[in-house]
């Protein structure tokens, strides 16, 4: 792929593994990943913001991968440390929050949060049925924030409020719209259908690091030391600098074939329901212009499974 590599526009990091929920839609409520206090290591840590810090990295980072961040003792230390290494860049937490109090809410505006997206589950019984809007609205008033109007989205329900210059989003996700994570999530109604025929270019806005300081090639990617995942592992930041894996002829090639709708050595992504939004893929074609293929530019969207009312098991995420 010719010319230069453009930079992530959203760079996403797990500082640990450990999760408290158990849901079905999600690969912790199918494996004990999840249940580790495992975190990343400093030196690791310390390696991807220098490198960063040097590029002037001014897009969204992003706390949150498969890891519930709030649940991490150190968190605001590690918001702290971003916030200095990186001062264009913008900063975002996702939470479940179910640890999120008004007075922690704070604490992450001061340290130095832009904005904080809450995803509020369903129960893993009631995992298809249609988001109630006021589980919204109440989360909302426990915060002491004004929320905006309700805004309904294909795959989700939002509220949007503020908090000093603190974004605050509420969304309520309708779970049919999810993908299997690459096989690693059993529940019944995410599971792949016929193989996937359209590109896919999440790879050349965004960047996933989990814990372990690996660039994988994309968030659907749950656990890199796992046999049939270690194909999608791209490098360590600790050991390779983030900016050089970005750019790196492996991830280039990759980014082609995901360009040409060529799965053939990526069978996780072949039955990968995920779907490039429009904004996503203007941005790409505008950033990436000699680098896709004509076919890639044209918008095509993928087929979506039909929405299952299968419950979903209890031990899960």
């Amino acid at each position: 792929m010719p010319g230069p590599v453009p930079p992530p526009g959203f760079i996403e990091v797990e500082l640990g593994a450990y999760c408290n929920r158990r849901c079905a839609w999600c690969p912790n409520g199918w494996h004990e990943r999840g249940l580790s206090r495992a975190s990343m290591k400093d030196a690791v840590w310390r390696s991807l913001l220098e490198d960063l810090s040097r590029s002037g990295y001014s897009g969204w980072f992003a706390f949150h991968n498969y890891n519930e961040p709030m649940a991490d003792p150190r968190l605001l230390e590690r918001v702290a440390d971003a916030r200095r290494a990186l001062p264009h860049a913008k900063l975002e937490l996702h939470t479940n929050g179910d640890f999120l109090t008004p007075a922690r809410l704070r604490e992450l505006l001061e340290a130095g949060i832009d904005l904080t997206r809450v995803t509020l589950y369903p129960t893993n019984a009631r995992a298809f049925e249609e988001p109630d809007p006021a589980r919204a609205t109440r989360f909302f008033a426990k915060l002491h924030v004004k929320p905006r109007p309700l805004v309904e989205k294909e795959s989700k329900l939002e509220r949007h409020g503020r908090l000093g210059r603190m974004q605050l989003i509420v969304r309520l996700p309708r779970i049919a719209h999810y993908t299997d994570r690459l096989g690693a999530v059993g529940l019944a109604g995410l599971e792949a259908g016929s193989p996937r025929t359209t590109p896919c270019l999440l790879p050349f806005h965004s960047a996933a690091i989990d814990y372990h300081g690996t660039l994988k090639l994309c968030c659907h990617v749950y656990d890199t030391t796992a046999a049939d995942q270690r194909a999608y592992a791209l490098g360590n930041v600790g050991e390779t600098p983030f900016s050089a894996l970005w750019a790196s002829p492996r991830l280039q090639e990759l980014r082609a074939q995901l360009a040409r709708a060529d799965f053939s050595r990526l069978p996780g992504c072949a039955r990968c329901t995920h779907r490039t939004p429009a904004w996503m893929r203007s941005l790409v074609v505008r950033q990436w212009a000699d680098a896709l293929p004509p076919e890639t530019k044209t918008k095509r969207r993928p087929a979506r499974r039909a929405a299952s009312t299968t419950s979903a098991p209890s031990t899960t995420r």
